[in-house]
């Protein structure tokens, strides 16, 4: 730098004039008055700064509400460039044109498209907790898919605008964001009901989810009921979430690329409801902001989804704001975060955005170009520590740089190199310090190991566990950051052969499953993951005593998590071991009680073994978590009937059939009780709808009873 010549000085302060230039003050004798008036004028500037400071929190304060809507679209697992508003013809997009997306294009046409947005954390849950709050993870608290609740004291758009009499709804497309985990906070409506369907059978990671066309409609349905009130409305989006599944024609169109299948169809889906709002004369006062919580690697640096690592593939992400006072057709190539989501919307609304949010508003940038706080984006995954046993990743992103810590940092200039390929950690030290220290400054000191006290359930619901006897309902576990761990880079070759076991299972080529998931095994003995994916394909090979070996080898490891102990006890199950099946899910259910599928073979567990009390207190642990949970009723059902209280019985299956309408054994255990009580009727139609509707692989050895009951109840007619 320069230095000038001349030398700067501050009016004096009680006699010291300041000598910037050589930054030491310099004393000066004043007479007594004119220290007295001197004092008095800075008294009476400081005095004005002051009033005008409480002026404007005054003005701020009675500022009403906003009488205007916001409407909020995440797109899951949804990369920039498959949007065709943002593709790059000289990139990738010149080779494979990716999906069309009219509406969301048309939508970027009339508001502000941002070329740069980038999310906190390559994960579902997290990355929309940045999205609601305005708060990094260290701060919001939910910093991985599992283990973590968003506590109700943090401030979220939802809870704000609720709090500022906006009628708030949400309408998630996956079990992922189910509300156990806190996102409903200030929601009056948060719909997250995937019609009964549970995670039994699918491989971990993959969520019961429902289309677009099911979340629109639900979202539509709300909107003709609440449309005329002020509103914030929250449609998530979870199609292109691997397994990569669109529907027809899209399935047809995009055979070769159902990535891009899932972007259309889910680019229709948003055209509805877009579309509606319009119809309706809505759009002229709403605001629409549409986000992807992250990318997707499709391959690049070696990982095929999304989660391990913190390239742009997956933490650059599409962004377009689109509503009243948004400038058409803008451009914004400046870097921004999904944590500005927050305070960007709640400023639009005239509400405060409260204090823990670390976003900035971007109306200064949208308005105006002014340029905002937005430089510097923090970025973190812990995906890897809690699932691979891998080290944790951390990262800096400016306009410019991308400083990556891990065990070995790497350095990216995003200008020359856009898809971080030549890491230059040894050419530009000083810059990757510099950014090292912007790292430390939003995660916390690097000279210790953190340890996190994960929970999966919050206060509230542990304590109303507890009352039903769960005395260690959602044990907290410790994660340990920043111990030693392998960096994920130096894995590469075992997330492709986790990749390749996954598309051996999904074809059902379940014996080179178990082949190839032994032999990366021997290259990371110590994943969880790899123990999980070899067990399960031994399960699709009804081999389920060698399942029961892989589980007990990961717990002789020191790999416990409720996801080996519930499959465990699973197993038992089916080698007919119902002590040990009972004892692994009660200790699955001990770490996380929000795993409701466990808790429901626990209570079956139990049922087989006669204790009806325990069996009773694991269903009723599934209903106080969710009511609607209809295979929870059947199982209450059932301990009734044990109990000879017919009543009971009959009331929890109806309950359970009419809250899961493809749920099959409420219609025979409901016809089974009506034949006890001598309802020959009632017990002929439920007997006739089990028969019809029970798929023969599970229940062929019941069907053959079921028929010759319906044919007796028939002739006794």
């Amino acid at each position: 730098m320069a230095t000038l010549n001349r030398r700067l000085r501050l009016p004096m302060i009680d006699g010291v004039d300041y000598d910037l230039s050589m930054r030491r003050p310099r004393k000066t004798l004043l007479a007594p008055e004119a220290k007295l008036r001197r004092r008095v004028g800075w008294g009476l500037c400081l005095g004005l700064l002051f009033f005008a400071a409480c002026r404007q929190r005054a003005e701020r304060a009675l500022t009403p509400p906003r009488e205007a809507n916001v409407l909020l679209i995440t797109l899951d697992t949804t990369r920039a460039d498959h949007l065709r508003s943002y593709s790059d013809p000289g990139g990738r997009q010149s080779e494979h044109p990716g999906p069309k997306t009219p509406h969301l294009d048309t939508l970027a046409a009339r508001g502000t498209r941002f070329v740069h947005a980038t999310a906190q954390v390559p994960l579902t849950l997290p990355s929309h907790a940045c999205i609601m709050t305005g708060a990094y993870p260290p701060v919001h608290g939910l910093r991985d898919m599992g283990g973590f609740v968003l506590a109700k004291s943090h401030p979220t758009i939802a809870s704000v605008a609720r709090s500022a009499g906006f009628a708030t709804a949400a309408f998630v497309g996956s079990r992922v964001l189910s509300k156990h985990f806190g996102l409903g906070n200030g929601f009056d409506t948060y719909d997250d009901d995937m019609n009964g369907q549970t995670e039994e059978g699918k491989l971990p990671g993959v969520f019961p989810e429902r289309r677009a066309a099911v979340v629109t409609d639900r979202a539509l349905e709300w909107l003709k009921q609440n449309g005329q009130r002020k509103f914030f409305l929250w449609v998530h989006y979870y199609d292109p979430h691997a397994p990569y599944d669109p529907p027809e024609p899209y399935k047809h169109i995009y055979a070769k690329d159902l990535y891009s299948g899932e972007i259309a169809y889910m680019d229709e889906q948003a055209g509805r409801l877009l579309g509606w709002l319009n119809q309706q004369g809505l759009t002229s006062h709403t605001l629409i902001v549409v986000i992807a919580d992250h990318g997707e690697s499709l391959g690049e640096h070696g990982e095929m989804t999304h989660g391990i690592f913190l390239y742009d593939s997956t933490t650059r992400v599409p962004l377009i704001i689109a509503g009243p006072g948004v400038p058409a057709g803008k451009v914004i190539g400046d870097q921004v975060r999904s944590i500005d989501v927050a305070p960007t919307v709640l400023a639009f609304l005239h509400l405060p955005p409260g204090g823990e949010v670390q976003g900035v508003s971007l109306w200064p940038l949208i308005e105006e170009g002014r340029k905002v706080r937005s430089n510097y984006a923090y970025l973190e995954t812990l995906y890897p520590r809690t699932y691979m046993g891998w080290s944790e990743l951390r990262a800096m992103r400016t306009d410019t740089w991308k400083l990556i810590v891990a065990p070995h940092p790497e350095l990216y200039n995003l200008e020359q190199d856009p898809r971080e390929t030549a890491n230059l950690i040894t050419r530009y030290p000083a810059d990757a310090d510099q950014l090292q220290k912007k790292v430390w400054e939003v995660a916390g000191t690097p000279t210790k190991q953190e340890t996190l006290t994960t929970s999966p359930v919050d206060a509230q619901t542990r304590q109303e566990l507890e009352s039903l006897g769960y005395v260690s309902a959602g044990t907290p576990r410790e994660i340990r950051l920043g111990s030693d761990a392998p960096d994920p880079k130096d894995r590469v070759e075992v997330l492709k052969t986790l990749w390749q076991v996954e598309r051996l299972l999904n074809a059902k080529a379940y014996p080179a499953a178990v082949q190839s998931m032994q032999q990366g095994l021997k290259l990371d003995p110590g994943n969880p993951m790899g123990h999980l994916y070899l067990a399960m394909a031994f399960e699709r090979l009804a081999q389920y005593a060698r399942a029961v070996e892989v589980y007990k080898q990961a717990l002789r490891m020191n790999l416990a998590t409720d996801q080996i102990y519930s499959r465990l006890g699973k197993d038992y199950l089916r080698i007919h071991q119902l002590d040990k099946a009972a004892d692994a899910m009660a200790r699955a259910s001990a770490i996380n009680p929000t795993d409701l599928d466990n808790l429901r073979n626990l209570g079956t567990a139990y049922m087989e073994l006669h204790r009806l009390d325990d069996a009773e207190r694991a269903f009723k642990a599934i209903t106080l978590q969710n009511d609607r949970y209809a295979a929870a009723h059947n199982g209450l059902g059932l301990v009734a009937v044990q109990r000879g209280d017919a009543s009971a019985a009959r009331l929890e299956f109806e309950k359970a059939i009419a809250l899961g309408p493809d749920e099959v054994e409420p219609l025979l255990n409901l016809g089974v009780l009506y034949q006890k009580t001598g309802n020959k009727e009632q017990a002929l139609h439920y007997l006739t709808l089990f028969l019809a509707r029970a798929p023969p692989d599970q229940y062929g050895k019941l069907l053959p009873d079921v028929r010759a009951a319906i044919q007796e109840l028939r002739r006794g007619a």
